[in-house]
């Protein structure tokens, strides 16, 4: 039996995990040539089993039927292979609903992806061996007790997260970075969220509540969780400090401190992301981050929809949008922009998740 359990998990690792990162490094040198993205950012599935009040996604659930079979997810990872793609981040709904998923992953992780996940944690216990082939898991957990089950409407969530880390890190070599989204909800939990990361022994990256969507991606965006729990410029100035505050006194944030500093700061950027990120739905149509155009790739293909005039409208506009308040899109970028400070401080972050073992 063991013999037969490692000939499957060499089969589903296929390529070496060295080989993975470098077709990674090499996609993004080839994307800044080209400025098509080279990860495949793919809300796998509608269905959610969180109700959460800083999002709306989960009013999605009824559309789980148009969701992709599992040899449609297959051809839709070789054909974003196939034009350059070395990256592939998991999401939905909740990924781990589906009941393929764990062949979803080890798929393209034998095809050469580098594989992560979004989570909300409340499957992972059950379905860690299946996913132990995942490279980094980003796991959703919004406070440091029970509490997290009241603003993410399941009740036992906190405990089904716990429980999930210490089942993901024992099935195999799986990063896990907690993902906290800071709401007027648990504007206190920003501390001591970071002192729970620490503790565990997981990275942990933060986020504040955005406008979501609730019927479909091509529907546009909602702006109810920011109008009902959303912070205040002011809130949102204290939380940028904090985190910052709390990268020097050593927590395992993943953000760096240029980073954080500049949102302190209040400098804008050039946002490159849509040469970096490409978001497809549960249905195969690729949507923005503003979720103002839908392109059905069932009838195109991304070599079509990147030579369009709607992807190259999407990049200049982006170029100067900075509305985002994510921390992470704006590590992507300075890290795609290859800024020496940034990777510098990559470099000395590394250990965050070379000790998340």
């Amino acid at each position: 039996m063991l013999k037969q359990k490692v000939v499957k998990e060499k089969r589903a690792q296929g390529m070496s995990d060295e080989a993975r990162f470098f077709g990674v490094a090499l996609s993004l040198l080839r994307s800044k040539l080209t400025c098509k993205p080279f990860f495949l950012a793919h809300a796998i599935t509608y269905a959610c089993n969180s109700r959460c009040k800083t999002c709306t996604y989960w009013q999605m659930s009824k559309r789980k039927t148009e969701d992709l079979t599992t040899k449609g997810v297959f051809s839709l990872l070789d054909e974003a292979y196939d034009v350059g793609m070395r990256g592939y981040y998991l999401f939905g709904g909740e990924p781990t609903l589906r009941e393929d998923i764990g062949k979803v992953v080890d798929y393209a992780k034998a095809k050469g992806f580098l594989t992560t996940m979004n989570t909300n944690g409340s499957l992972l216990a059950t379905k860690a061996e299946s996913l132990r082939n995942i490279d980094f898991l980003f796991v959703s957990l919004d406070y440091f007790n029970a509490y997290h089950d009241f603003i993410r409407g399941r009740p036992g969530s906190f405990d089904e997260v716990l429980e999930g880390i210490k089942k993901i890190r024992t099935a195999g070599n799986t990063r896990v970075v907690l993902v906290t989204t800071i709401s007027t909800l648990n504007f206190d939990a920003i501390e001591p969220m970071a002192e729970l990361a620490r503790d565990l022994h997981v990275g942990i990256s933060y986020n504040s509540v955005e406008p979501t969507v609730k019927s479909g991606f091509e529907a546009g965006r909602s702006e109810s969780p920011v109008m009902d729990y959303g912070l205040t410029k002011t809130q949102l100035q204290t939380f940028y400090v904090k985190l910052l505050e709390l990268k020097r006194e050593g927590y395992p944030l993943m953000e760096t401190e240029l980073v954080l500093r500049h949102f302190v700061e209040g400098r804008s950027w050039k946002c490159d992301f849509p040469k970096m990120f490409v978001y497809v739905s549960a249905d195969k149509k690729i949507f923005n981050c503003t979720y103002d155009h839908p392109y059905d790739l069932k009838a195109g293909s991304f070599n079509d929809y990147f030579a369009s005039s709607l992807f190259k409208q999407h990049v200049t506009k982006a170029e100067k949008c900075n509305i985002c308040v994510r921390t992470c899109v704006r590590g992507y970028i300075y890290t795609y922009e290859l800024n020496p400070i940034h990777m510098l401080n990559l470099v000395g972050d590394a250990k965050i998740l070379l000790q998340n073992r």
